[in-house]
């Protein structure tokens, strides 16, 4: 099937904002959190403009991700994918059961309403399509549930 270049747009659009630069976020900060010891870490100087709420936020975040295995990491990864797809499906879900109501949220691609492309919708509905927009377009695999 020949997709409209509305809709290809919005499907690279809700994946990459909704899913991949959300979990690459999340693991700048895994990552950060495995990539030294503790002690190093207590080594480094710290930013004094930072507040120390901030701060102390940074040490726990620090702290949690160096003590995970690496099972236990690959257990979180699946979580917080699954929490970003179930965030991005009700989302969407939302939008698609308001479509014709006044007080709806609305979405538009390139200015055009997306009820306007549904009709191209494989799956029917704005929220299933996420189904196959995140096996074309994202680099993080499948939906997580």
């Amino acid at each position: 099937m020949e997709f409209s270049e509305n809709y290809i747009e919005l499907g690279e659009i809700v994946v990459k904002k909704m899913r991949d630069e959300n979990f690459e976020n999340y693991i700048k900060i895994r990552d950060y959190g495995k990539s030294m010891s503790i002690k190093q870490y207590s080594e480094l100087p710290r930013n004094l403009n930072l507040a120390p709420e901030f701060q102390k936020l940074n040490d726990e975040r620090f702290d949690f991700f160096n003590s995970l295995s690496e099972m236990q990491t690959e257990t979180l990864n699946r979580i917080i994918l699954n929490i970003l797809d179930s965030s991005s499906f009700n989302f969407l879900r939302e939008i698609e059961e308001n479509l014709e109501e006044n007080n709806s949220i609305g979405l538009t691609i390139n200015g055009e309403k997306v009820e306007n492309i549904t009709t191209e919708f494989l799956s029917g509905t704005l929220f299933g399509e996420y189904f196959l927009w995140i096996e074309k377009n994202s680099k993080f695999g499948k939906f997580q549930h």
